[in-house]
């Protein structure tokens, strides 16, 4: 790891001599002279990283190294900052003016004392015999091999589970007449595939259809019964109330009230302990409406005491000939993998031995498969990794495999995959704040023709296509929406990370102080409440500092602890979102001028909750103080003075009338405020959110989008009723655009022939179109998901033709939106609609529609054609309708596995 991060700071001096050779007058030759010696000194760390492990005096001679690289760029970035905010004239005459002339001298004087460690640390070197074992090629190089491949999926990797699932399937469906309730246990060891089965499960057909609602709640290590009782409550009723001041006893009754209600199936997985079992089953013992527990744990005495009524089942390991397929399934990822057995046939007997080495363990088989994908497909390559890992250690194969595949990785994608290690257990993890956090530490190589994120994204892949961790949910267009990582990978990054002084994750389970020293990067886990726990500031040298509340706890409301984080100087990443502020940001906060990431909630916010300092932060990229109420400006005029600003995510924001910012990338959500003109030049923009309340703020709309050449989603909303939205006409993106979403008014006289054709994903809302937007919208090849909501179309008939819309996967009809609960505009989406017709060969991909509130709709339309449809929801549809759809229009729909058919909308808490 140490070469990872020697390598990363090696870079970044380079780039500094190269981009601040004038602001460096003075000191440039020791810049050089630290970046090349740090450079020498890296040809030596693989060989003392593999002696670390067997001689402490190396390993320590290792953390040396890795303290003295990252001293080393934080005291040359500390100096171009000073220098910078000198420079008000001709560079010339900076250079000897008093605050630059002593910035010179400070930084001459630590300088000298990095010298001094180098020279000590280049001596202990020959003292301890570490030798130089050859470079392993350019990490640029490898990350430029990254495929992109949205269509992976883990169920290509799943071998017997689908025996497995038709097994408990009928358990769990078996005896519907059966009143009381039932649980169903999966026991195996780690990496068996308990929770994909699981999984696969709780997203079946049978199972939505025959349950009224399924659950599925995450236990693992730490999770008391009361927490999972106010998760319970949570799922099953959409509470969102306060729930922390109810007794145990309160919140059991509740649960039994509702579980009366509805035949549910709940999905416990991850259970390790005896006695969450057994207070479980207390809680659904009086309830008799068929409801059926599924668990997943790795003790059987767990499994045992879940229901003494009912056997565990066993997940066995793959067999030989499973285990095979399985490893050439990965290996060979982009080929055919019976093609492969005979062109690649003389590989097949190390394979097998390789294959031996894995046990039969699923999670082994897949990682080890991975590797393979990135190596030659050669004998002797194959050969090499079955010489090179240690087999003998019994019972640690799967460790052996993990590492292997861990040592494979190229420098940077080391550090990514690390900081997996900083997010709770089964945490839903978003890859885009994942990226922007990878850019800020520094972890990503620059190229000229991407841009950061682009390479930060190819690596994400990569790591998912070596099943280093593994995809939650990918957007419309491919991407990686969240993702997470197995708890057998989490533990060995974890492992790995405190090892090396990476990272430490805390949690506040007890109220000692948070144990910082000599760690660069801190994830706090706040597990209980009140957070009292102390931080110690003088651990200066911390580089990262995160906050991680479970989703079903209150967040904590501005504790103590927080007037302290805000005094790290050295702190690149900061990301407090688990925690509530509700006070100014503390003063100190102008110190930390290295901070590149800035991720807060923020709560009752007003004017001078962030100091104007925070324009000192020169080094910012990212700032996220998005929250979740409609309050007034916060940000004052100085973040705009932050020319490296790369993503702005705020409630609103407002920038001056006059900006130019080369590296934005994300804009959200911007007003024009009191401007009547503007001059704002962001041309590398991709992502734009703008509101929109004065008429003539149209004008000033066109002016700015006519100049964002590279955008790929734009956000336009009408704050008033009455005004009109821009339709995105001869714009220059129009070919690039992906996301778009309009809300508001559509501009009168205007056709709906306009939409950019890549898009993947459209939005309409509140447009009250004269003219059936379906015609249109079906002739866009690549839209995968349509969102027409709140008197988006005033017509009477609605037609998709044959061979319209044909990758569109997802249809939302509603006066709501069903990603947020939050009216915008409350009317029918299609007030005066009463004929739907759906000719065959249309939409021939979708799976899912969501259909509401059209109350002169008299019939469903020939959805019998629709034979990829999934799943159906109608909520508040006309009496005569809902009739007919469960009569003389049944065939309309009986294909569809599961179907929800409701003459009321769903509560608000639901949605």
């Amino acid at each position: 790891m140490a070469e990872s991060v020697v390598t990363t700071v090696v870079t970044k001096l380079s780039e500094m001599v190269t981009e601040e050779l004038i602001l460096l007058h003075g000191v440039s030759d020791e810049v050089k002279w630290m970046q090349s010696e740090l450079g020498w000194i890296k040809r030596f760390l693989k060989d003392a990283d593999a002696k670390g492990k067997r001689d402490e005096r190396v390993k320590h001679w290792v953390n040396d190294v890795t303290e003295v690289a990252y001293l080393a760029e934080a005291v040359i970035e500390s100096f171009l900052i000073k220098v910078r905010r000198s420079k008000d004239g001709p560079s010339c005459i900076n250079r000897f003016k008093p605050k630059a002339l002593m910035a010179r001298h400070n930084v001459g004087v630590e300088i000298s004392k990095i010298k001094k460690r180098l020279n000590e640390i280049k001596a202990a070197r020959e003292t301890y015999g570490i030798l130089y074992l050859g470079e392993d090629g350019d990490a640029s190089n490898l990350i430029r091999r990254c495929h992109f491949s949205p269509q992976y999926s883990d169920d290509a990797d799943i071998v017997r589970l689908v025996h497995d699932q038709k097994i408990l399937l009928e358990r769990l469906l078996m005896n519907q007449q059966q009143q009381g309730s039932c649980v169903i246990s999966i026991v195996g060891i780690g990496g068996l595939g308990k929770t994909t089965l699981a999984r696969k499960l709780y997203w079946s057909n049978a199972a939505r259809n025959h349950f009224h609602k399924c659950i599925w709640l995450t236990v693992s290590q730490q999770n008391s019964l009361i927490d999972l009782l106010r998760k319970l409550l949570k799922q099953v009723a959409g509470m969102t109330g306060d729930l922390e001041n109810k007794e145990e006893n309160d919140l059991i009754d509740m649960i039994n009230d509702l579980l009366r209600a509805q035949r549910i199936l709940i999905v416990l997985d991850d259970i390790w302990q005896e006695d969450v079992c057994i207070q479980m089953q207390g809680i659904f013992r009086n309830v008799n409406n068929g409801i059926r527990v599924l668990i997943t744990t790795r003790v059987v005495d767990v499994a045992k005491r879940a229901d003494p009524r009912s056997t565990p089942y066993q997940l066995q390991l793959l067999n030989d000939d499973e285990s095979m397929k399985l490893l050439l399934k990965k290996a060979f990822l982009y080929e055919d993998v019976d093609q492969a057995n005979c062109c690649y046939s003389e590989l097949l007997s190390i394979g097998h031995h390789l294959m031996l080495k894995c046990c039969g363990l699923p999670l082994a088989l897949v990682v080890l498969g991975g590797f393979l994908s990135k190596r030659d497909k050669t004998p002797v390559e194959w050969r090499r990794v079955l010489e090179t890992m240690d087999w003998e250690a019994e019972g640690r194969e799967c460790q052996e495999i993990l590492a292997l595949s861990y040592e494979d990785l190229p420098h940077h994608m080391k550090l990514c995959f690390l900081y997996f290690c900083a997010y709770p257990e089964d945490y839903d993890i978003y890859g885009i704040e994942l990226i922007r956090k990878w850019v800020a530490e520094g972890f990503i190589p620059q190229e000229r023709t991407k841009t950061r994120e682009d390479i930060a994204e190819a690596i994400l892949e990569e790591l998912i296509q070596r099943s280093l961790i593994h995809v939650n949910k990918r957007k419309s267009n491919g991407s990686v929406k969240t993702c997470g990582i197995h708890d057998l990978l989490l533990d060995f990054a974890r492992s790995t990370a405190e090892k090396d002084r990476f990272l430490r994750v805390c949690s506040n389970q007890n109220d000692q102080p948070f144990p910082l020293t000599m760690c660069h990067r801190v994830a706090i886990h706040i597990i209980n409440k009140p957070l009292n726990n102390g931080i110690n500031t003088r651990h200066n040298k911390l580089r990262t500092l995160m906050a991680f509340t479970p989703s079903d706890i209150e967040k904590e409301v501005y504790p103590p602890i927080i007037s302290t984080m805000f005094r790290f100087q050295f702190l690149r990443v900061l990301d407090l979102a688990g925690i509530r502020i509700r006070k100014r940001i503390p003063t100190e906060f102008k110190l930390m001028i290295h901070l590149r990431y800035l991720r807060l909630r923020l709560y009752v916010l007003c004017d001078g909750m962030f100091p104007a300092s925070i324009g000192d932060l020169q080094l910012l990229e990212t700032i996220d103080i998005k929250n979740t109420f409609m309050l007034v400006k916060c940000m004052p005029s100085t973040l705009w003075n932050i020319k490296t600003l790369r993503h702005v995510k705020c409630t609103t924001c407002t920038p001056p009338q006059s900006l130019r910012l080369e590296n934005l990338l994300t804009l959200d959500c911007v007003t024009f405020g009191s401007h009547e003109t503007i001059s704002w030049s962001f041309p590398n923009l991709r992502k734009l959110i703008v509101f929109i309340d004065k008429e003539h703020e149209g004008a000033m709309l066109n002016h700015l989008l006519s100049e964002l050449g590279q955008l790929i989603s734009l956000h336009i909303k009408a704050l008033e009723r009455h005004i009109e939205i821009n339709t995105t006409k001869d714009f220059p993106f129009h070919d690039r655009l992906l996301s778009l979403s309009l809300e508001g008014l559509w501009p009168m006289g205007d056709t709906i022939s306009e939409f950019p054709i890549n898009l993947t994903k459209i939005k309409l809302r509140g447009c009250r179109l004269k003219e059936d937007p379906m015609p249109k919208l079906g002739m866009l090849q690549h839209l995968v998901t349509l969102k027409l909501i709140g008197n988006v179309y005033q017509g009477e008939t609605m037609v998709c033709s044959a061979g319209g819309f044909p990758r569109l996967e997802s249809l939302f009809i509603s006066r709501r939106s069903v990603a947020k609960k939050t009216y915008y505009f409350p009317e029918e989406p299609m007030p005066n609609l009463e004929e739907w017709r759906i000719e065959t060969g249309a939409m021939p991909k979708l799976t899912f529609l969501h259909f509401a509130s059209c109350k002169k709709l008299k019939m469903l339309p020939d959805l019998q054609h629709v034979v990829s449809l999934q799943k159906l929801e109608l909520y508040g549809m006309p009496q005569e309708l809902m009739r007919r759809s469960r009569r003389e229009d049944l065939h309309k729909i009986q294909h569809v596995p599961k179907l929800t058919l409701c003459a009321s909308l769903p509560s608000l808490e639901n949605w």
